[in-house]
């Protein structure tokens, strides 16, 4: 199901609807050269193009920020209905100190949902695995998208909606995993000092 929209505004420029044409048959050459994975173009790239087309190089830089988003972001979300079974994976790879595993998977008729986990392999109890964000890419054909997720100190899961369906047997197909971890804002600590403090 669609999310309602509101155009910002009544006024349109008839005058543009040519051009506004054009730019819609640029976007789909764009996109079918690309193969739907356009990437974002460099920032001289986009500098060098503002000075030559009297832009405002930050607003283009939005511009290619959406364009590298692809429509599918835009697409309504295809929710797994006619649940038909479970499939193992146990598919796992090891770098340094961490294993990420696609554990298994959920089959619908219209989607599959594929469950991933990364788990930090350090026996200090002190130790804890700080919260990232997953991408999910197995192929052009499939669309991923994050459905959910939990974690605890040392684990993280993820499940995956992936559209069409996955086949059954999924030993042919690779899984890769875009780790981007969270951003936090440096702070400075102070220790309060060991005193003791009377208040009247």
């Amino acid at each position: 199901m669609r999310m309602p929209f509101s155009p910002p505004t009544d006024y349109y420029c008839r005058e543009l609807a040519q051009v506004d044409e054009q730019i819609c048959t640029l976007l789909a050459k764009r996109k079918e050269i690309s193969n739907n994975n356009p990437g974002f173009p460099g920032l001289d790239l986009i500098s060098a193009w503002s000075q030559t087309f009297g832009l405002e190089e930050d607003w283009l830089r939005r511009i290619f920020a959406v364009y590298m988003l692809g429509e599918e972001r835009f697409q309504p979300p295809v929710e797994p209905v006619g649940f038909l079974k479970f499939v193992p994976v146990l598919k796992a790879v090891t770098i340094e100190n961490m294993t990420y595993s696609v554990t298994h998977l959920k089959q619908y008729s219209n989607a599959s949902v594929v469950y991933v986990e990364a788990e930090l392999n350090a026996p200090d109890p002190f130790v804890q695995l700080r919260h990232a964000n997953f991408e999910l890419f197995i192929s052009p054909e499939y669309q991923c998208r994050s459905s959910h997720g939990s974690g605890h100190a040392k684990g993280i899961q993820h499940a995956f909606v992936v559209t069409p369906t996955l086949p059954d047997d999924v030993s042919g197909l690779e899984f890769r995993l875009d780790v981007k971890p969270f951003e936090r804002p440096k702070l400075q600590e102070i220790s309060l000092l060991k005193t003791s403090v009377t208040i009247k």
